[in-house]
């Protein structure tokens, strides 16, 4: 029975439980959820009987499952092809995102967040895009107050940029080359942000002071120099400096496409981690996303530094960047992450469907190539992804007592079919089959998100009217 002193809790359960990727599927369990928290958990019979007042949400048809985390993002919330900006090489297409319209980033980030919510996620990290740098202030708190209310958890990192804006390396003998009509405009692109460094760390110190939530973990500030070519030295040092003793983390761009893999060759004569870890720079306060185009001695270092990776298929594809050799970070044991990147395969930011391409992918040719199995996959997605997102230390991720209560109920009645063999892996069929089509009932950041396939903090066709009208 519960305290007196404390309110009442609820009971959610399901015919099938995943309590956490590296467990077995359970039979009829259930969750005693009280004040944001699983504060007891066993099989359902136990806890109907220990708190037979408690109201429950549930069913013997569902799957329940902890809620996903997606860890890396950029909130976008609309297609950039629906607004005029096709697939591209990624140097390219960046700078197309300079044509996107201007719009309200609350609205924005209400729309992410319940789009998110709908793919089964709770939790999300979202690397900030501007619509121009000067705007960079003024986005980052409406944007905060867009996910607060959908009720979805961020991990909200500013990004910066010093170098290299319009191309890597050789700018004097690039605008050289141009005719001289063309030069302005390139000289233009060229120039540095009209934010200064110092106040960067200004607003990202702000924004810390104000939002982080090391309590509930319903906001990580966390900080972002942009991108490995896109940052000097200088720069990332600054940043590991800013969050370490803020006990928080830096997550950054690296090795998204061969160029840049390039860059760092011509530039240092070594692999950009190689430099990155001759200045210090990896660390388990870090997340690089992307990571496509490493070099075998790379994994060590990562390894070895406790460095960790958000991989993102959908975008590495679209983007024609490549496929991060997930197998092998596996194989090393590098904390692991898998992020959406705003940008998946059918531009729905179905989460579900995203780890479905993860895991075909992780898969290589060839008979002597390693088999990644469900389980690694969906430990990307879960508790391993929590760890990329925020840190090991929040408990997320998993379905035990004390863990924060962001919980996913699926109709897993439709995703078996007409009919699952006894000796079916469930996980497998979870990967294989499971889209944000099954996902019926979500509970994020210790607050309703989704009943029935519907979003209940926010009304998504009235937003999605008030962007349309808009645009």
């Amino acid at each position: 029975m519960h305290n007196a002193d404390t309110p009442p809790g609820q009971i959610v359960w399901a015919g099938r439980a995943l309590t956490a990727a590296t467990e077995p599927v359970r039979s009829n369990y259930a969750l005693y959820v009280q004040e944001g928290r699983i504060a007891d958990a066993g099989a359902y019979h136990e806890l109907t009987a220990r708190y037979p007042a408690a109201p429950q949400v549930g069913g013997a048809h569902l799957l329940l499952m902890p809620g996903l985390v997606n860890s890396h993002d950029h909130g976008r919330g609309l297609s950039g092809v629906a607004l005029g900006v096709p697939d591209d090489l990624l140097e390219i297409w960046l700078l197309g995102l300079a044509t996107l319209p201007t719009l309200d980033p609350r609205l924005l980030a209400q729309l992410e967040g319940v789009l998110l919510l709908r793919s089964g996620v709770t939790a999300t990290a979202h690397s900030h895009n501007p619509a121009t740098w000067a705007n960079l202030p003024a986005e980052c708190e409406p944007t905060l107050a867009g996910y607060r209310d959908a009720g979805i958890r961020v991990a909200f990192h500013p990004p910066y940029v010093d170098q290299n804006s319009l191309i890597y390396t050789g700018q004097a003998e690039f605008l050289a080359s141009l005719p001289p009509s063309l030069r302005p405009i390139a000289e233009s692109w060229m120039q540095p942000p009209p934010l200064s460094r110092e106040d960067y760390f200004t607003l990202c110190t702000q924004l810390y002071n104000r939002f982080h939530d090391p309590l509930h973990h319903t906001v990580q500030i966390q900080i972002s120099p942009a991108g490995g070519p896109w940052c000097s030295d200088e720069l990332m040092l600054a940043a590991r400096d800013w969050a370490v003793p803020r006990r928080t983390r830096v997550q950054i761009h690296l090795l998204e496409t061969r160029y840049q893999a390039l860059y760092a060759r011509r530039r240092w004569g070594s692999s950009f981690v190689a430099h990155l870890d001759s200045l210090g720079l990896l660390g388990p306060w870090l997340t690089l996303a992307h990571m496509v185009w490493s070099d075998p001695d790379d994994v060590e270092r990562l390894r070895a530094a406790k460095t960790a990776v958000a991989h993102n298929p959908s975008s590495n594809l679209r983007l024609r960047s490549g496929v991060a050799p997930i197998a092998a970070y596996l194989a090393a044991g590098l904390p692991l992450g898998i992020g959406m990147d705003g940008y998946t395969l059918d531009d729905d930011q179905d989460y579900l469907r995203e780890l479905r391409l993860a895991w075909t992918l992780a898969n290589r040719p060839g008979a002597s190539s390693p088999t990644v199995p469900a389980s690694a996959i969906l430990q990307m997605g879960l508790a391993g992804g929590a760890a990329v997102t925020f840190g090991p230390e929040v408990p997320l991720g998993h379905l035990h007592p004390g863990a924060l209560a962001d919980l996913v109920l699926l109709d897993w009645r439709a995703v078996e079919g007409i009919w699952a063999a006894p000796n079916a892996n469930p996980l497998d069929l979870l990967l294989r089959r499971a889209s944000r089509t099954h996902v019926l009932h979500v509970r994020a950041a210790g607050r309703g998100g989704v009943r029935y396939g519907h979003a209940t903090t926010l009304d998504e066709t009235a937003l999605k009217n008030n962007l349309h009208d808009l645009l």
